[in-house]
């Protein structure tokens, strides 16, 4: 992307506004902490590998001569395509320092989707561990990350002039869910990212002395925090291995092993961290951070109990005003709602009717957010859009632009916001926005199907919303053995499958309900909270699966129930099937599996249930009941 192009792109009158506020330069910082950090002082574990800034500073030099020799200057725009790894870090920063705009993609996505991120970005450079798959139409040159590294020239990081600025100018893509069904690109910068950081490392006291977990996935917003926050102050970032990022029992123990002390993520992982952790594992976490979703009294109030010493954040704000732009501190007093909170300094939300007048307190409106955090707009076919970015009037007669929000909230007595839910066609599940059209037409083109809707609601045993499709099929009312289209016709496994070359897996619901037909409102449209209790009542009288005469933990489905026990079943011998009642408390050891038994049977699995389990996940497991529950964890959070 030409210099030129980036002319005339912000949001009108933001420079000006904030010229006076003074930041700190995080990317100075960190130059200086890889350059001039103590040999010994470690900046990146990753796989029990210590990694100490000097190393850091020389790979990202490394790759900063690379991107010099093919080219590559500032407002170049470079995506990088690799798993979340050290090698992710290392060319995220040596996109930032050089004013690369940088694009980290989500490779596990299907690949119509990453053709379109790439196509709609006009990214430059792609930047991955190998040969990317055939892009369809897209010119766009491959950079190999080990070739990268591996720069043999002389380095030196002190040599080298950086281009970046803290300015509104654009600094980094990140992708999220449209109302159109298609994703869109938010364009970020600088100037609003270094105002969160700065308020979240003084808030909140983090220092060199602070160890930090890369839990959240480095395509959302919240690992951008992350990456830039632990490495701006010289403190420790633990990156969790492909096989430990959807472990919750892994997580427990890099968090014992590395005395981590910060935690943030969306609440359903905290969920899952707490279900599975002893208090001695967990006890150095000193803060721990959640946002993206609703979080649960109950789960706060156990938080308390576990770790009573510890600070717990609630935090706010859509990818459209950067990581996150409103917070609030949960304090005792905090028991039965958690607010939204107040903006961040430099920032401000207004609830507005639809008049677009200030709502009074208690009253229900319309989030709007104006200030340093605003984003500057979505990036289609290369070109900025201000769509629902506009122009609001202030309580003091004064103009702002403003971002309108789909959610809707309410300001309480003391000025904190309460969350009051979202407007229809937006949904918030563990912690991924998703326009439930863009599941909606994926779902609807498959032949089978006639009519579907998509809705988030509260799975009644794990109180963790859950995305759900109601679906008809077609020729319901067709008898013919040629047009009927069955329900076992259409599986859950086999919808998932379906949409897996569609979607990404945050996107997929997590249970397919078949109804007879779609409700409507007296005003002929889709009635979606007659679907939503619906739903809701379909999954509270769910039956509590059985093994052996037995009920089994509530959070497990039939689905993963009936997969896994036929499965095993189908690899005993003969005696063995004949002496062997499968149940959860069925020890591994006693069944006597070779490797490669229990290699196809992960083979399988993965593919029955549309999950990622491997040889090594079922090794791990001690009974056929910690297989179930590994896998429901898979399924119910991909």
């Amino acid at each position: 992307m030409s210099d030129d192009h980036l002319e005339g792109v912000y949001i009108p009158n933001q420079d000006a506004a904030f010229a006076n506020v003074v930041l700190h330069d995080y990317l100075a910082a960190i130059k200086t902490n890889i350059l001039v950090t103590p040999p010994d002082k470690t900046a990146l574990i990753f796989a029990d590998q210590s990694i100490s800034y000097h190393e850091v500073g020389h790979h990202v030099a490394a790759i900063m001569a690379t991107f010099r020799q093919q080219g590559i200057r500032a407002g170049s725009v470079v995506a990088i395509c690799l798993h979340k790894s050290p090698e992710h870090v290392y060319t995220t920063i040596a996109c930032a320092l050089m004013g690369i705009v940088w694009l980290p993609v989500d490779i596990q996505a299907p690949r119509s989707r990453i053709d379109y991120l790439l196509t709609n970005s006009r990214a430059d450079f792609a930047v991955s561990q190998g040969p990317l798959s055939p892009l369809s139409g897209i010119q766009i040159t491959i950079i190999n990350i080990d070739t990268a590294r591996g720069h043999n020239e002389p380095i030196d990081l002190r040599d080298w002039s950086c281009a970046y600025d803290l300015s509104r100018r654009p600094a980094y893509y990140l992708y999220t869910s449209g109302s159109t069904g298609k994703p869109k690109c938010v364009v970020l910068n600088n100037q609003a990212t270094a105002n969160v950081l700065q308020q979240t490392i003084a808030h909140w006291d983090i220092t060199h002395n602070d160890v930090c977990m890369a839990i959240t996935p480095f395509h959302h917003d919240m690992s951008v925090f992350d990456i830039f926050a632990p490495l701006s102050v010289a403190a420790t970032l633990v990156i969790p291995t492909t096989e430990q990022q959807k472990d919750a029992g892994a997580w427990a123990t890099l968090i014992a092993k590395h005395h981590i002390t910060l935690w943030c993520s969306v609440p359903a992982i905290v969920d899952m961290l707490l279900t599975v952790s002893g208090h001695d594992q967990i006890k150095t976490l000193r803060l721990i951070a959640q946002g993206g979703d609703y979080i649960k009294p109950s789960m706060i109030a156990l938080l308390k109990q576990t770790l009573p010493q510890a600070r717990l954040f609630s935090l706010g704000g859509p990818t459209e005003t950067t990581i996150w732009s409103i917070w609030h501190e949960i304090l005792d007093d905090d028991q039965h709602t958690i607010p939204y909170g107040k903006a961040l300094a430099h920032n401000q939300y207004h609830i507005l009717n639809e008049q677009h007048a200030p709502c009074e307190t208690g009253t229900i409106g319309t989030m709007y957010m104006s200030g340093i955090n605003l984003s500057n707009g979505y990036l289609l076919d290369g070109e900025i859009h201000h769509n629902d970015f506009m122009p609001i009037e202030t309580i003091n007669g004064g103009v702002v632009m403003a971002f309108k929000m789909s959610d809707l909230g309410y300001y309480r007595d003391d000025g904190a916001i309460i969350f009051s839910g979202r407007k229809e066609g937006y949904l918030k599940v563990k912690g991924v926005r998703i326009a439930a059209s863009e599941v909606e037409n994926a779902l609807s083109s498959h032949p089978g199907i006639h009519h579907v809707v998509v809705i988030s609601c509260t799975n009644p045993n794990t109180e963790i919303n859950e995305l759900v499709a109601l679906y008809t099929i077609n020729n319901r009312h067709d008898t013919s053995n040629t047009n009927r289209v069955s329900k076992q016709h259409l599986s859950a496994i086999d919808l998932r499958v379906y949409l897996k070359d569609q979607l990404p897996s945050s996107h997929i619901p997590s249970k397919f309900l078949l109804i007879d037909d779609i409700p409507l409102t007296a005003n002929s449209k889709v009635d979606r909270n007659k679907l939503l209790s619906l739903a809701q009542e379909r999954l509270s009288i769910a039956p509590t699966p059985v093994i052996a005469g037995i009920p089994t933990d509530p959070s497990l489905s039939a689905e993963v129930i009936d997969t896994i026990l036929p499965l095993f079943k189908s690899h005993l011998s003969e005696h063995q099937t004949q002496i062997q009642t499968l149940g959860g408390n069925t020890q591994l050891l006693a069944l006597n599996l070779k490797p490669k038994q229990l290699m196809t049977i992960a083979t399988k699995l993965s593919q029955q249930l549309n999950v990622s389990l491997d040889f090594y996940s079922l090794v791990a497991c001690k009974t056929l009941g910690e297989v179930m529950a590994k896998a429901q964890l898979a399924l119910d959070h991909p």
